[in-house]
């Protein structure tokens, strides 16, 4: 059974595979890369284009081109070209579909399951909606693993076993920060915090701005050049090769030609590079410091014996440099962009060597929190169990009689080791009760917060009701019961005790309806990859 791990990033994704030899290798696309461009163009309405070549188009046609589709992995949001409606999910199916298509073009062998990564910091929509783009691409998904502790598989167990781990893994669209024990038997995650939204591509765009301030200073041009696509195009392409180029110097040029009137070399020291962009690392600092007071609740006595940097935009000497001013830490480089592949194939592998190479796999389910897999390592093989926490705080809607306005309780906090169980009690807000709505919110920012625009309703438009209560009086007690399974799917009990009625809640896992799924999986079998 030939089984691949695929690291589907914001800007940048990947595929691995175990190799004869019993080691993980990533797989070059059709370019010769070892990591393809997380971009999509779409020449017409059925034929497209994915990797280097589409985003060598985005400012050009940045109608037809798509690009950081993840940030909206699990939304409703529809994107329409070419008359064609496409959602997050159907879009990373083309990329899943191009990476797995160089993969058997280079092995010889068809893919008969697949492991794709996600942040950890993804809520149960956006896992859900990953693996839904599995199943619109045709591919067999095993199971979605988070992209911190497939990097932990690949490069955590080189240096031996019982370890306390701290992952910082900053890509180029998302960013998290994970804390495991890694033993010899099981890896238990201690705590995950994290910003799907902030990423390298967000370091891009202050590079991007800087530029443009200086070409302006240099030249004393008193237009705007933005507005000129060409002008976008090329120094977006300078932007990438010279944040580049500052890992390893002090400065970069870059050059930059406003309609071919005004040119100039414009450079870039790492010090404007570091103070234009110091307000991003301080992002990322203060969700480290969150994730190491979540675990320490976990665990009083915490110590971390090793970090790990993963993710391409780790490289920038400005992070490790923060990370050790600011901790005093001694870091571990990582294969920053190959890593999480590499996990993914690692534990890909395992799920099917425990299974004795038959799998059957639940199409609905999510992260198979607590596992159990065979993994190579030193010394040989070994069976591992792998488990979880709850990456976002849920709760229910409630209303607050003094503010007059609703207002969202989490009755499960982040951190929570899975499965989870939690109770709570509510109250009827008016006299003469006759119905009472349940909702299940998740928790939307980084922080979690009461306030209904910081939290997303995740069952659905209809949630569960209580009918035909006796006109229960103000202050009437209402219980609830919230459970995370292993998988990560919430549920919840409502229970009034005069009338002992009970009703079941279910969150809405994905975005997308097994109906949409499968239009969207017929629709991208009748496309084509533009050679």
């Amino acid at each position: 059974m030939k089984v691949y791990g695929i690291d589907l990033g914001t800007t940048y994704s990947a595929i691995a595979h175990i190799d004869e030899l019993g080691s993980p290798q990533v797989i070059q696309n059709f370019e010769g890369e070892q990591t393809t461009p997380s971009v999509v163009l779409f020449d017409d309405a059925t034929s497209f284009v994915v990797g280097r070549e589409a985003k060598n188009e985005i400012e050009l046609r940045p109608d037809e081109t798509v690009e950081l589709i993840k940030r909206h992995m699990g939304d409703a949001y529809d994107v329409k070209i070419h008359g064609v409606t496409h959602s997050p999910e159907s879009v990373s199916a083309l990329i899943l579909s191009y990476l797995v298509e160089a993969a058997e073009d280079f092995t010889g062998e068809d893919a008969d399951g697949v492991v794709i990564t996600v942040p950890a910091y993804f809520g149960t929509e956006a896992r859900a909606a990953t693996k839904q783009a599995g199943k619109i691409a045709g591919l067999n998904v095993l199971d979605i693993i988070t992209e911190p502790v497939a990097a932990a598989l690949s490069s955590g167990m080189r240096h031996g076993s019982n370890q306390t781990i701290l992952v910082y893994d900053l890509g180029g669209g998302t960013f998290d920060t994970t804390i495991m024990d890694m033993r010899e038997d099981r890896i238990d995650v201690l705590a995950v915090d994290g910003d799907r939204k902030l990423g390298g591509a967000d370091w891009d765009t202050e590079l991007f701005n800087l530029a443009v301030m200086n070409f302006g200073m240099t030249t004393g041009l008193d237009e705007d050049p933005t507005y000129d696509d060409d002008f976008v195009q090329n120094l977006k392409s300078g932007v990438e090769q010279a944040k580049i180029a500052l890992t390893r110097r002090k400065s970069a040029k870059i050059l930059c030609n406003y309609q071919n009137r005004v040119k100039a070399n414009v450079e870039i020291t790492r010090e404007e590079f570091e103070v234009a962009t110091k307000h991003l690392v301080d992002q990322t600092i203060r969700v480290v410091e969150r994730a190491i007071e979540t675990a320490k609740k976990e665990k009083p006595d915490l110590k971390i014996d090793r970090y790990l940097l993963v993710g391409g935009s780790s490289r920038m000497p400005m992070i490790s440099e923060a990370l050790e001013s600011t901790f005093g830490w001694e870091l571990t480089p990582t294969e920053f962009d190959l890593a999480v592949a590499k996990g993914a194939a690692i534990y890909a592998q395992g799920l099917v060597d425990a299974a004795g190479g038959d799998i059957n796999v639940d199409p609905n389910s999510s992260e198979t929190s607590g596992s159990m897999i065979t993994v190579a390592a030193p010394g040989g093989s070994r069976t591992m169990e792998i488990t979880n926490v709850l990456p976002k705080a849920v709760g229910v809607q409630f209303w607050d009689p003094d503010r007059q306005e609703p207002y969202i309780m989490h009755i499960l906090n982040a951190g929570a080791k899975l499965p989870a169980e939690a109770t709570a009690q509510g109250f009827a807000s008016n006299d003469n009760t006759t119905r009472i709505r349940f909702d299940i919110y998740e928790q939307a920012g980084e922080i979690p917060a009461r306030d209904m625009n910081a939290n997303k309703r995740i069952s659905g438009e209809n949630g569960a009701m209580l009918n035909n209560l006796p006109n229960l009086p103000q202050g009437s007690p209402v219980y609830m019961i919230m459970k995370v399974s292993n998988d990560g799917i919430v549920s919840l009990e409502g229970s009034e005790p005069t009338t002992g009625q009970r009703v079941e809640l279910t969150a809405q896992i994905s975005a997308l309806s097994d109906e949409r799924v499968d239009e969207y999986k017929n629709m991208i079998s009748g496309m084509v990859r533009s050679e």
